[in-house]
């Protein structure tokens, strides 16, 4: 017979596997499906164009659908449920005994700046420096938008009763864009470079619950969205190739004098 204890630090493990292992397939799915694009970063010189398939839409939201849902019935479970939220809440505290850590802050943002900075260290990238800080941008912008949006409309109390605004969790989107970015840019360059980032993520979703302040379902919801909001920038990001805008001053002569012209093209 196994003790709820034991059963809850094998749902544990299930937990870091199902989003581990899960990522991780779906990386390795892609690239056996599909041949992205890259776009050579300043230092590179590959230049290609986008092409997304029509079923793109569909396999992209396989995954952040899969883990809402996931978070969804975690959340509508009774509390006294075995997987419902307050179970798992409870048996989470009792195991670490007290455990508390403040890199969930950090770790969020690590996928991210790692992008970055294998940008500016010259490995190759599916984007180049602007359309990677068009893209980032655009989808913190929409993950924000999202996250904030539901807290203000759902108002679930945090597990520590700190406040209202639990769900769903805003580190644990944040730390899955982050990594979805990364993925998307290096995924062909090194697999493992995505699967880094992806344990960053579920190291962020999992101090979450293990410091208190998110239960269970709010990281599976925030992942999906993370996750979600990426996919669907890079689906319908219009590339710049690195253009930028340039002016150019061209002397002129009339009948009756003379001048310059000047043309700007963006």
């Amino acid at each position: 017979m196994i003790s709820n204890n034991m059963m809850y630090r094998y749902f544990l493990l299930l937990i870091l596997s199902a989003f581990s292992s899960s990522l991780f397939a779906q990386n390795l799915a892609y690239n056996a499906n599909h041949s992205y694009p890259i776009c050579g970063s300043d230092s590179t010189k590959v230049v290609t164009s986008a092409i997304h398939p029509p079923n793109s839409f569909l396999k992209s939201a396989v995954l952040p659908l899969s883990l809402a849902v996931a978070g969804g019935i975690i959340e509508s479970l009774p509390s006294n449920a075995v997987f419902g939220k307050e179970r798992i809440k409870q048996q989470v505290q009792d195991q670490l005994n007290g455990f508390r850590t403040s890199a969930d802050n950090y770790l969020q943002f690590v996928p991210i700046a790692a992008m970055f900075g294998l940008n500016l260290s010259g490995v190759k990238s599916r984007s180049d420096l602007l359309n990677q800080a068009i893209l980032t941008t655009k989808s913190e912008l929409l993950v924000s938008t999202i996250v904030f949006s539901m807290k203000a409309l759902i108002h679930d109390g945090r597990p520590d009763g700190s406040d209202n605004h639990s769900m769903p969790s805003g580190h644990t989107a944040q730390a899955f864009a982050s990594a979805t970015l990364l993925d998307m840019e290096y995924r062909d360059t090194n697999p493992w470079i995505s699967v880094s980032g992806y344990l960053c993520a579920t190291a962020t979703g999992f101090f979450r619950v293990a410091n208190n302040k998110h239960w269970a379902s709010d990281v599976f919801i925030g992942a999906g969205i993370g996750i979600a909001s990426v996919k669907l920038v890079y689906l319908t990001h219009q590339y710049r190739w690195g253009k930028m805008p340039s002016a150019v001053l061209v002397p002129t002569i009339f009948q009756n004098g003379g001048g310059v012209a000047f043309a700007m093209k963006f």
